[in-house]
């Protein structure tokens, strides 16, 4: 009898947590660039990624066949946000490193049938202290990875 009200409780708590999203009814499986991508010789960031790495990672993942496995998320960690904010106080992608955006790779995550997330911090620095945080710019930031289809967000 133990043992049935306890899975009971599981399936209810399970329930619960659907938002009604496809990626809901499973915890956040996947894979995320922190460390991943970098550093390499040309490129000695602690976490280096550009256009041509994310998507060659996004290929990747897909080929080796983890999204049958229930692993679709996959996360772009502190690599990919420009040194400062725009003038109208924006987070942008380094236009070094992504010339078209971030708005071509999260298209091109969602054609592979992938959740795709980016990285922020709560505080006015990322972890690598190389772009802005969110510290302050919570509802402009959301905004702007909500126009870019942005999944999910992972705050530090």
């Amino acid at each position: 009898m133990r043992h049935a009200v306890a899975l009971l409780s599981l399936l209810v708590a399970v329930y619960g947590y659907d938002n009604g999203a496809s990626y809901s009814k499973l915890p956040p499986l996947g894979w995320s660039s922190w460390v991943a991508l970098g550093p390499v010789p040309e490129e000695p960031t602690r976490d280096f990624c550009n256009e041509a790495s994310v998507m060659q990672a996004i290929d990747a993942f897909v080929e080796l066949g983890f999204p049958e496995y229930g692993y679709t998320h996959f996360h772009l960690d502190d690599c990919w946000s420009a040194p400062v904010r725009n003038e109208s106080g924006h987070l942008f992608a380094d236009p070094l490193l992504f010339p078209n955006g971030i708005e071509p790779i999260v298209e091109y995550a969602h054609s592979k049938g992938l959740v795709f997330g980016l990285y922020s911090d709560a505080g006015t620095r990322t972890c690598n202290g190389i772009a802005p945080g969110s510290k302050g710019h919570w509802q402009q930031d959301a905004d702007s990875f909500a126009s870019w289809n942005v999944d999910w967000v992972k705050m530090d």
